[in-house]
This record gives structure tokens, C-alpha cells and sequence, in this order.
């Protein structure tokens, strides 16, 4: 802050001198010569708001030195105090064995406490009163030394509301915390998911509620670009899974649909010849002519399409018997393979089995390989994310270089003042 402060006074003495300067003519000097010494006001102002500043945390840094040193005196006093008390409380509980075999009387009590001992719970207590007058002491000229720096720095160069905002996220901590919270809660969640999927929903808010924070804190310069990445990333592979479970459950009724036109097929098929007979013996009654009244005639006619009807009523309920047929009971290693989601194992199943029921249709076998393909993208978009997520987290937890690491992508947002 000081060598800001010494900078903004070096620019705001050449602004001044440049529109004091009386070697320039013409419109566009006056102008410059305005703009330069309105500009140089404002430089004057930062640099006042610098210098107070830095001369309170001057001040206050050697304040901490003097707090921390009384506090480690008194760290040091009590550690002292306390060894000597942990000496005697062992001594207490292990007396010294006669030397002669005999076992040992326990010592008569005389109700006076040990000198050593009692001074040094004195010591001990003296030490924990000072340790706290200490801290009292810190808060107190913490207290002063922050309304200072308000005061210093309420001064006629006013914040614009984008600089009140960012003020105020970099002061709410709670936010970091939540962002922190919530990337472990979907993690979390993210698992149990996969065996109740109505959970989806909460991680997907949970997710985009810490990608939010991140990318406030991140345009402010008060977070890192990285965790925004990584949670556009999170987004990314959890839609590219969802739409290859969508398209699954789109392919398992395809596959259904094509294997209900077949059982429709087969039964009407089969039902056909199985009347064929009789259907042909009315056709033929119903076209003789001659000696052949019309109510026979008519007769034979409604006999033949009742059995069409009842043909193509068997093809309609074979189809539909496909079509509402339950879905098939998986084995946990199925279930595993669908990454523990039920109903996608169940789909799969389905559409394994209705193309091995028909060996030869080749839409059953097209389906059947894209949704192979597509249980592999599912497979890969939520591998990819847990590893990213679980990595970042674990690594960021034992190595102090990977946050300083993401720390070094922390930039703001082009275009926003930062005095």
C-alpha cells in the first residue's frame, strides 16, 4: 500500500504540472489541461485513502507482534507449569518399592499439598488469565484499528456498486464455505443417486449453486477460474450421461415397438391359417350365384369378416402383450454395469433380450449395438467425473502446491475498477 500510495503521488504531480503547463495553445490544450487536473484530484484522494491506510497496518502489525509474544510467554509459562504438575501426579501413582521385600505402606496423608505442586497450578492458572488478557487485548485494538480504516477510507472517492459488491463477497466467508460444502455433498449424493434417482435433482441444484458462487467469486478476482471449469466440466458429463440414459430408454421402447409389429405379424399370421379353411369355404359361399338366396349369401359375407376381425384382434393383443410386457429382473452384475441405476439395467436387458428372440431383424441388432455404445458413453461420463471431482478434492486436501496452483488462475473480470 505504501508504494501504491508513492505512485498515485508521482502520476498526480504530472497530471498537475501537465495542466499547469503554459506552453501548450489551442482548444484541445484547456481540455487536456481540465481532464488532467480532474484526474489528478482523484489520484490525490486514492493516495490519501493508501497512506492512511498503510500507516493503521503498520501500527497494527506491530500490535500482533506484541499480542504473539505475550501469548507465547504465556504458552511457554504453561507448558512449563504443566510438566511439573504431570512429574508429580506420576510420582503420585507410582511409589518407590521397599528395598527390603517388604510392601509398602502408603504414605499418611497430612493434608498440606505439595509446595512444588501448588505453585504450579498457580503458575498454570497465571498463565491461562494472562493468555486471555492477551487475546482481550487483540480483539480490542482489532476493533480500533478496523474503524480506522473505515474512517479512513469514507472519504469523497466513493465506490461504485460493483466494487460494494465485490467488497462484500470477498468479506462472506460463508459463501466460500457453502461452495465447499456443496461440492462434498454432491459428491455424496452423486453416489446415492445411482441407486435413488429422484436424488438427481438436488445434486444437479446443489451443482449449480457452487458453480454460481465460484464464478461470482472467480469475476471479482476473489476465486479461482479453475473451480469454474471444473464445474462447467461437471455439467458437461453429467449431461452427456443423462442423454445416454434418455436415448437407452428411447431405443429399449424402439426395440419394443419393432418386436410388437413382429408378435402382430406371427399371430395374425398364424391365426389366419389357422381359419384359413373356413375363411375360403364362406368367400366362395358368399360369391356363388344362382339358386343361392342373399341372406345366405350375406350370411357367409359377415361369417368371413368376423373371422378377419378375430385374426387381426390376435395380432393386436400379441403386439400389445409385447408392448406391456414388465421389464426383465436384472442380476447384481447387470445392476453394476448399469452403474447401480435399475431401470437401465432393466432397459438393457430388454433390449438384449428381444434382439436375441429375433436373431434376424436387423433393427433389433441396430438397436442393440447403439445402446451398447451408449451404456459405454454412461459408463465414461460418470468414471471421468468422479475421478476428476474425488482427484480435486484429495489432492487439493494433501498438497499445498495444487491450491496454490489454482490460486494462480485467479484473475478478474476485464472492464471492473480496482483502485
Amino acid at each position: 500500500m505504501k508504494k501504491v500510495a508513492e505512485y498515485l503521488r508521482t502520476q498526480a504531480a504530472s497530471l498537475t504540472a501537465m495542466a499547469d503547463a503554459d506552453n501548450l495553445k489551442g482548444k484541445y490544450a484547456d481540455e487536456l489541461a481540465e481532464n488532467a487536473r480532474g484526474l489528478g484530484r482523484k489520484l490525490d484522494l486514492a493516495e490519501d485513502r493508501y497512506r492512511e491506510v498503510k500507516g493503521h497496518l503498520s501500527g497494527w502489525a506491530e500490535d500482533l507482534e506484541e499480542f504473539q509474544k505475550r501469548a507465547d510467554r504465556a504458552l511457554r509459562d504453561a507448558k512449563d507449569a504443566q510438566r511439573t504438575i504431570d512429574a508429580h501426579e506420576s510420582r503420585a501413582e507410582d511409589p518407590p518399592r521397599p528395598s527390603d521385600g517388604k510392601s509398602a505402606e502408603k504414605p499418611a496423608d497430612t493434608g498440606k499439598e505439595d509446595p512444588r505442586l501448588k505453585q504450579a497450578k498457580e503458575d498454570l492458572h497465571d498463565a491461562r488469565t494472562r493468555l486471555d488478557t492477551a487475546e482481550g487485548d487483540y480483539e480490542e485494538r482489532a476493533d480500533h484499528v478496523a474503524r480506522k480504516i473505515r474512517s479512513s477510507i469514507d472519504d469523497d472517492m466513493k465506490d461504485s456498486v460493483w466494487n460494494d459488491f465485490k467488497g462484500w463477497v470477498a468479506d462472506a466467508e460463508w459463501l466460500s464455505k457453502f461452495a465447499d460444502w456443496a461440492g462434498w455433498a454432491t459428491t455424496v449424493l452423486g453416489l446415492v443417486a445411482m441407486v435413488f434417482p429422484f436424488v438427481g435433482g438436488v445434486v444437479a441444484a446443489l451443482t449449480l449453486a457452487a458453480f454460481l458462487v465460484h464464478l461470482v467469486q472467480a469475476a471479482i478476482g476473489n476465486g479461482s477460474w479453475y473451480d469454474v471449469v471444473m464445474d462447467i466440466g461437471a455439467f458437461k458429463l453429467a449431461r452427456v450421461g443423462t442423454k445416454a440414459a434418455d436415448k437407452i430408454k428411447s431405443l429399449q421402447q424402439g426395440s419394443r415397438n419393432t418386436a410388437a409389429d413382429l408378435a402382430k405379424d406371427r399371430a395374425k399370421a398364424q391365426a389366419s391359417s389357422a381359419n384359413k379353411g373356413a375363411r375360403d369355404s364362406a368367400a366362395k359361399r358368399e360369391r356363388k350365384r344362382g339358386g343361392t338366396s342373399g341372406s345366405k349369401r350375406n350370411k357367409a359375407r359377415a361369417s368371413r369378416l368376423n373371422m378377419e376381425r378375430k385374426n387381426r384382434a390376435a395380432g393386436h393383443d400379441a403386439a400389445e402383450e409385447v408392448r406391456n410386457a414388465d421389464l426383465p429382473d436384472i442380476t447384481r452384475g447387470e445392476k453394476r454395469e448399469a452403474l447401480l441405476d435399475k431401470a437401465m439395467g432393466q432397459q438393457m436387458k430388454d433390449i438384449r433380450n428381444l434382439r436375441d428372440m429375433h436373431p434376424d431383424n436387423a433393427a433389433l441388432a441396430a438397436n442393440a449395438r447403439k445402446a451398447e455404445g451408449l451404456l459405454l458413453v454412461h459408463q465414461g461420463a460418470w468414471g471421468v467425473s468422479t475421478v476428476a471431482d474425488l482427484g480435486d478434492k484429495a489432492i487439493d486436501s494433501q498438497f499445498e502446491q495444487y491450491g496454490a496452483w489454482k490460486d494462480g488462475m485467479t484473475a478478474p473480470m476485464a472492464g471492473t475498477s480496482q483502485w
